[in-house]
């Protein structure tokens, strides 16, 4: 009886997990293989061959990855279960949003259980443009996002009062923060933020105490097993990432990729902003907030700062995690407007662009990754030769040529491709090369094996040469 009380309560804000993940679904599981993979996820493809012991895939991740184990080795025994398929490599992203989707909705619960605010923060959530982008993608930053909504609801959950706390939320808290910590190296700047909030506007008691030894302890285990990971990201240089022009400090801070257009991005920095002093001035800036806030603030202060000292390392996809934590300020602001025409108004506006900005690009269908299936396909039903070699660019690293192989290899066995590898005697053989920058000149020109070329057929960022010796 107390349970059917309890679910007829609360029944009308479960609707909003339930629309969240119906719009989730709509806009993620139709478009998961509409492209194929590009080279970061060869890379994880390759690395996550069940095949190979787990110290080849540890050795792997530690040389080519600058990212912790645990991703790869969940995703591994995916595969080891459901078996080695790339049609299926971004299936557990999906699996993780879903997850967050709850996650999500607990910390909503804990900061306002206002109708308004529930409904608008779950659909822009569900509907954000960049978390559906990766969910569409096989890498580690949706489960990053995951676990740092679980770390974030761990944290507040235990800060709900002042001195009581219950052994088992310590316990969520120190597991949250150890998997964190196994999930990618920007976790420091979360358990940073809390360190930080914690010194300076907590009090010292029993609870200050017990927070940060379980993180600390989360710290030192993490350390003491994944040494070989924090000696290689040491020396981590990355030769795409720049550190950030003028502009991106004018009204930009990333908003635009966080929410599919320079318009979307403009609109929404502003309202974000707006939000901060709508919830100063009306006093209801409480802890929670402080909290959240002093997250998003690091996130940008201390990798811009370690970019111009050292080397740079902000990217967007990195702090994935300040999504969440800026659709909560917004909607709790708007769900504090007393005009109730005016509140009704933005949200169903914010919810009407967020909603329409999605449709439009899955209307659009636009291909933005290299179509090695269709490359496959068409020199299956050609009849001048079946057998193939593969190529990244000039053909000179023998490690992409390898993630191009493996990819292509399973592509040709899950669709009964009658195509074969080159050997020694073959005279007659396509190069099928895969050239990010989607010009082929490094394919066409700069490929040592591109002589005596026949014909091409090439589709975005790949081309077949055939070569006829």
């Amino acid at each position: 009886m107390i349970n059917y009380v309890f679910f007829k309560k609360n029944f009308s804000t479960y609707i909003s997990v339930f629309l969240s993940i119906l719009v989730f679904f709509t806009f993620s599981v139709s478009q998961i293989n509409l492209e194929n993979l590009w080279f970061d996820e060869l890379m994880t493809f390759w690395i996550t061959n069940p095949e190979i012991n787990n110290y080849e895939t540890f050795k792997k991740i530690i040389n080519y990855e600058n990212t912790p184990p645990l991703y790869y080795f969940i995703l591994k025994y995916f595969f080891k279960i459901f078996g080695y398929d790339y049609q299926l490599v971004r299936v557990p992203n999906i699996i993780f949003h879903i997850f967050s989707i709850f996650v999500f909705y607990s910390i909503l619960i804990k900061i306002s259980k206002d109708k308004f605010f529930l409904y608008l923060g779950m659909i822009l959530f569900a509907s954000n443009y960049f978390l559906i982008s990766y969910t569409q993608e096989a890498r580690v930053f949706i489960l990053f996002c995951l676990i740092s909504l679980c770390f974030i609801n761990s944290y507040l959950k235990i800060r709900e009062t002042d001195i009581e706390f219950k052994s088992l939320d310590l316990l969520f808290l120190f597991i949250s923060s150890l998997v964190l910590l196994n999930t990618f190296i920007f976790s420091f700047i979360l358990l940073g933020s809390l360190f930080f909030y914690e010194f300076f506007f907590e009090k010292k008691n029993k609870k200050y105490f017990a927070i940060n030894g379980v993180v600390c302890l989360s710290i030192i285990i993490s350390i003491f097993f994944n040494i070989e990971f924090y000696k290689s990201i040491l020396s981590f240089e990355s030769n795409s990432i720049n550190n950030q022009n003028i502009n991106f400090y004018i009204f930009n801070y990333f908003f635009k990729q966080f929410f599919g257009s320079k318009i979307m991005g403009y609109l929404f920095i502003f309202i974000f902003l707006i939000s901060i002093l709508y919830l100063k001035k009306n006093r209801v800036f409480n802890k929670k907030l402080s909290f959240l806030l002093l997250v998003i603030f690091f996130s940008y202060l201390v990798p811009i700062t370690y970019g111009y000292i050292f080397t740079p390392v902000l990217n967007d996809k990195y702090i994935i995690y300040v999504i969440p934590i800026i659709l909560i300020f917004i909607s709790l602001m708007i769900s504090m407007i007393n005009n109730f025409k005016l509140k009704i108004f933005i949200f169903l506006f914010l919810i009407s662009i967020s909603l329409t900005n999605q449709i439009l690009k899955n209307l659009k269908k636009e291909i933005d990754k290299p179509e090695f299936v269709n490359i496959l396909n068409e020199i299956n039903l050609n009849n001048e030769s079946n057998v193939y070699i593969s190529s990244f660019m000039d053909n000179n690293n023998n490690l992409y040529n390898q993630l191009v192989d493996n990819y292509l290899h399973q592509i040709i066995k899950k669709n009964n491709l009658i195509l074969t590898k080159k050997k020694n005697d073959n005279k007659k053989f396509w190069i099928i090369c895969y050239d990010p920058s989607n010009t082929y000149q490094y394919c066409l020109k700069k490929n040592k094996l591109s002589k005596n070329i026949s014909r091409t057929i090439n589709h975005y960022q790949t081309i077949a040469i055939l070569i006829k010796n």
